[in-house]
């Protein structure tokens, strides 16, 4: 498949070339009426008529990327494209075609045949003046017969000729400004029909102002070319006007998008996202989304506040400093005094109490079991204050645990930690199992750090012994991982099994933010080392059958990535592409530019909302299917708020292998996947509770349950 980013930007990038290009024969055009003779006039004419052949060939090559685009990837892809964007380009450059064209290829050709009499008549003029001794006008002093009159002056400046010229340059403008702010603007009809009205109140204008200079112009007796400082005045004039406008709507912008402050958080839905760069709210299309539908919350239910837990743990989170291996001082906000928090395990049915005390973060904090699907149970711990969570572990697989507050800053800093449900019943099979959990995480200072070190580790492990390795995306954006040294499995992703997995070598790990992947493998006889990717060999975890660090595997960055749509074997499906389902929602994926919390950044829109806009509005016991659309240039990390998700197709093409349930999927820019899940856990919405942390760093598909 083609490179989405390189035909996506260069089409994007010709918005900018077709305004300049525009530019040019624009102004020409509106200088025509100043050319000092004839000839200058008819030479600048025909330099003009070359520039707007060069403007409508680089439209050409627009409509040539719009379908290359098409061909590549889908209408989806170029929709608000085509149907948003070109047409204010594309309609007045049809007028130009039709009006401009053609009076200015006459202009191009206007007085030719005079203009060769003349030529004529001055030749015998000078031969006389020359037989009778008298001196010849200077060269740079024009003819008076070659000098521009009225009527020259009146065909330069009808509005027939310059205002559809104009009017491309304004229509280039106004999509080019879309494309930037608004590139979901289909969906926004208001704002598609206001700048279609801008068009038009333009085009208006311009057309009344040229017409007052067209008659002044073709009926002035004296006419007087204005001085360029004059013409230099009203230029900046309108600059500054034009400035001010922008500063006021800027303002009033910035004024409007500042976040209230955090509110309490008790209700919320338990289930939060991963971490991504940017902000990335979720909001259902328009068309699918219920008219009305009251919202409820789920309290816990009674056997879980009663009984006698099978598993207890305290968490203490406190402002440590942390000495690294290396020498490195870290100040971080630890759980238990640890950087991450300790390794939770448990068993699968065990009823688990776990106390949370906040003994000195000021900010507060409280905790989040991401991935799991647990009732809603949040409640924001102030310095000092301590809250009890209790659940029935009733999944199994790799998870973690962050705190709910700021996540970016507090994450960041060190509150999170492994969470591993082991099955009630262990499998036996006779072999030694190691279990390792791996936690890979990015300190602003310390930079990318595994289990809380960015230096490497060893363990020493017997060869034969089976290990599985837990890897936990706790950053906010996709990792690559290599394993190198022996051949293994992916067995489990986000939780979830895999059926019959592949023996796999030389293949890159790449979970999105929050992501996991089990991986299991035999111990060699011989050193096997996990580490990020890029040739980084002295990070990572190095296991060794003697605990000495001879012949590390050397790590090769031109290796394949693990595709999970492909691996392993599939078995029977709870639904699949041919299912009913209830309700489908179409999730389009964009990159704009504008104001987010008082500050202007680049964000990430969803149908072209941020949170807290309207929510994904369900009803309990549907089967809902999501389409994710990526038209960013970035990798998008979603996170299906509450549930797990079953991967249904990628790119149009079926999923093949195993079964692909996940809760974490990166959307790869130009991707598209079709996904299916079953409402199956209630909760409240998290509309109008996020915190502000959460709202500007969050990826997450807040669900909401109708009554």
């Amino acid at each position: 498949m083609a490179d989405f980013e390189v035909l996506a930007g260069i089409h994007q990038g010709l918005f900018l070339v077709l305004l300049i290009v525009m530019l040019l024969p624009t102004i020409m055009a509106n200088q025509l009426v100043f050319r000092p003779t004839k000839r200058a006039f008819i030479s600048s004419a025909r330099i003009t008529l070359c520039f707007l052949w060069s403007a409508l060939f680089v439209f050409g090559g627009h409509l040539v990327m719009t379908w290359v685009l098409f061909e590549s990837f889908g209408w989806l892809y170029i929709k608000d494209k085509l149907l948003g964007f070109l047409p204010f380009i594309f309609v007045p450059l049809l007028c130009c075609l039709l009006s401009t064209f053609p009076r200015l290829w006459e202009l191009a050709g206007k007085g030719s045949k005079d203009s060769r009499q003349s030529q004529v008549d001055t030749e015998y003029t000078r031969i006389l003046l020359q037989e009778k001794n008298v001196r010849p006008a200077k060269a740079n002093s024009p003819d008076r017969d070659d000098a521009l009159d009225a009527e020259w002056r009146g065909d330069a400046s009808c509005p027939e000729l310059l205002v559809p010229l104009q009017a491309s340059v304004l229509g280039c403008l106004i999509a080019l400004f879309l494309q930037v702010f608004f590139p979901a603007v289909t969906l926004e009809p208001s704002i598609l029909f206001l700048a279609w009205g801008v068009l038009l109140a333009g085009v208006s204008l311009l057309w009344i102002r040229q017409s007052w200079k067209h008659q002044y112009h073709s009926t002035a007796e004296n006419w007087v070319k204005p001085r360029r400082l004059l013409r230099f005045i009203r230029f900046a004039a309108f600059l500054l006007m034009t400035a001010f406008i922008a500063t006021i709507w800027g303002n009033q912008a910035m004024i409007a998008s500042r976040l209230p402050d955090q509110p309490p958080l008790e209700g919320q839905n338990q289930d939060d996202h991963a971490l991504p760069d940017f902000a990335f709210p979720v909001k259902a299309s328009a068309h699918s989304m219920p008219s009305t539908g009251k919202l409820r919350s789920v309290d816990a239910p009674t056997e879980l506040k009663q009984g006698n837990p099978d598993r207890t743990f305290s968490l203490n989170a406190q402002k440590t400093t942390i000495h690294q291996a290396s020498g490195k001082t870290v100040e971080a906000w630890t759980l238990n005094g640890q950087y991450p928090g300790p390794e939770l395990r448990i068993k699968q049915g065990e009823l688990v109490e776990i106390t949370l005390l906040n003994k000195d973060i000021s900010e507060g904090i409280d905790i989040h079991w991401h991935g799991m699907q647990t009732p809603a149970s949040y409640n924001r711990l102030a310095k000092g204050e301590k809250s009890v969570y209790r659940f029935r572990a009733e999944q199994t697989g790799t998870y973690w645990y962050h705190s709910h507050q700021q996540i970016p800053e507090q994450v960041v800093n060190g509150l999170f930690g492994a969470l591993v449900i082991e099955p009630a019943e262990a499998t036996t099979t006779g072999a030694a199992i190691r279990d390792i959990a791996m936690i890979h995480h990015k300190d602003e200072k310390a930079g990318a750090t595994l289990n809380g070190s960015h230096t490497r580790k060893i363990e020493t492990i017997a060869p034969g012994t089976t290990v599985r390795l837990r890897f936990i995306n706790a950053e906010n954006a996709p990792v690559t991982y290599l394993l190198q040294g022996t051949p293994f499995q992916v067995v489990a992703i986000d939780g979830t099994e895999v059926n019959e997995p592949n023996l796999i070598a030389n293949q890159a790990l790449q979970p999105g933010a929050g992501g996991r992947y089990d991986i299991q493998f035999t111990m060699p006889n011989r050193p096997v080392l996990f580490a990020p990717a890029a040739n980084q060999q002295d990070k990572g975890l190095l296991l060794s059958p003697d605990g000495s660090e001879d012949a590390v595997p050397f790590l090769d960055a031109e290796v394949s990535v693990f595709d999970p749509a492909r691996y392993g074997s599939p078995i029977a499906l709870p639904f699949d592409l041919s299912s009913h389902f209830d309700r489908e929602y179409q999730l389009l994926i964009d990159g704009q530019y504008g104001f987010y919390d008082g500050q202007f950044k680049r964000l990430s829109t969803v149908n072209g909302d941020l949170l807290p806009e309207t929510p994904l509005m369900i009803e309990e016991g549907d089967l809902i299917k999501l389409t994710f659309v990526n038209r960013s240039f970035q990798n998008q990390s979603m996170y299906l708020h509450g549930h797990h998700m079953l991967i249904l197709s990628r790119d149009g093409k079926k999923v093949t292998g195993s079964p692909w349930w996940t809760d974490t999927l990166q959307v790869a820019p130009g991707e598209t996947y079709e996904v299916a899940f079953r409402a199956n856990n209630p909760g409240a919405s998290m509309e109008g509770n996020l915190p502000k942390g959460e709202t500007a760093f969050g990826i997450a598909i807040p669900l909401v349950y109708e009554e």
